[in-house]
């Protein structure tokens, strides 16, 4: 190797050393953790995990040597365990540099109830037939149930392993259509007078259903108080 050469190297070496020494240098792995970081910063849960995918490979270099501020924007507002958001990284003077869409997963995981064994449609729902697990959620936050319920049926089919959701449950009825039920007159004074009637719809706690009394055969509008009992305001 000449010493023309030689130089050339030294002075190709110095100005490279010199050009990256007043830039910054963003990796795709600095990006992906300071992306994570941020989004986990939006969310209220113990255990989940986050899989970011449209991140540039290629490295990311800004003009000066202080560390780029980079921005997300998400037009959707509330919990998706899909979306896509647009990435913008600026430098120390706020000049955009780089701007990208990524897409974001977020896979949420809670300790709920699922089908320990088939349940049919209008079987009971309890502790003999149920475990709680730990599962992927995401999609279903809004109706996922945490402890195992007390006195409900289902109302769609269960196949071990399912979710129990909590559209997929009604409480049991406290009194059956037809039976035979004790129905309570209670006026605004406190006088209370209980009659023997019929129910004419089954029904659960708080519920509103049609009764008729035996003595006078009439109808009436009842809310259901207890086991066998509907109570009529007078």
């Amino acid at each position: 190797m000449n010493k023309l050469t030689k130089n050339l190297i030294l002075i190709f070496s110095f100005l490279l050393l010199n050009s990256t020494a007043f830039c910054y240098v963003l990796t795709m792995d600095s990006i992906n953790n300071e992306i994570k970081q941020k989004i986990q910063s939006e969310l209220d849960f113990k255990d989940y995990r986050i899989k970011i995918t449209g991140i540039p490979q290629e490295k990311i270099i800004t003009l000066d040597n202080q560390k780029p501020r980079i921005e997300i924007k998400n037009d959707n507002k509330g919990f998706e365990t899909n979306s896509y958001r647009r990435v913008i990284v600026k430098d120390s003077k706020n000049n955009i540099v780089k701007t990208f869409a990524i897409n974001v997963q977020i896979l949420v995981y809670k300790d709920v109830l699922v089908a320990k064994t088939p349940i049919n449609y209008d079987s009971s729902i309890d502790s003999t037939n149920t475990i709680i697990e730990k599962r992927e959620v995401s999609r279903y936050l809004d109706k996922i149930i945490e402890t195992t319920p007390k006195n409900v049926n289902a109302t769609r089919n269960y196949q071990k392993g399912s979710l129990i959701l909590s559209n997929g449950i009604k409480q049991k009825p406290l009194i059956d259509k037809n039976s035979t039920i004790d129905i309570v007159f209670l006026s605004s004074k406190g006088l209370k007078i209980t009659l023997q009637g019929k129910a004419l719809k089954e029904g659960g706690l708080g519920e509103t259903i049609q009764v008729r009394t035996n003595k006078y055969n009439k109808v009436y509008s009842a809310k259901v108080s207890s086991y066998n009992q509907a109570t009529v305001r007078i």
